[in-house]
């Protein structure tokens, strides 16, 4: 009996295939920014003083059109401040404990700081987020200002 049939063989191209167009989907799905992910990258920017990202993560609230450039120019040198001068010797690690998304444009992003010194222990504070457009911001301005020194002010 001779058959046409390949039992127990695979092709290799097809599952080659089939694995890339599943790696594309999965990308696709994971790369929606929720609330979560905004405030693991607002925290990574702050611990190393990035201005840039800390900027761009902020949240600049309902701001005139035309006054948007000189808003998002004046947080960023509050950003700056804030982590180039008031906080240049204020060290800390801290993890994301809790999300929560109240409505849908509005978010709390818990985290857990422990500030480095000798008597050292987690405090929880709240990050808040707006949505601006699509895109999760971390409302920079109603961050407690016991978190860290020199926060951005309205």
């Amino acid at each position: 009996m001779n058959s046409n049939r390949k039992s127990g063989k695979i092709n290799f191209l097809t599952l080659g295939v089939v694995a890339v167009v599943g790696l594309i989907v999965a990308s696709l799905f994971l790369a929606r920014e929720d609330p979560s992910a905004v405030g693991v990258q607002f925290m990574d920017a702050l611990s190393r003083r990035n201005v840039d990202q800390l900027t761009s993560l902020s949240y600049i609230g309902k701001t005139d059109p035309a006054g948007i450039e000189s808003a998002r120019k004046k947080l960023h040198d509050q950003w700056d401040f804030a982590v180039n001068t008031a906080g240049l010797h204020y060290f800390f690690t801290w993890r994301v404990s809790n999300s929560l998304t109240s409505t849908p444009t509005t978010a709390t992003v818990t985290v857990m700081v422990t500030k480095v010194g000798p008597s050292a222990y987690e405090e929880k504070y709240e990050l808040p987020l707006e949505k601006e457009g699509d895109k999760w911001k971390v409302d920079a301005y109603a961050i407690s200002h016991s978190m860290y020194p020199g926060l951005p002010e309205e």
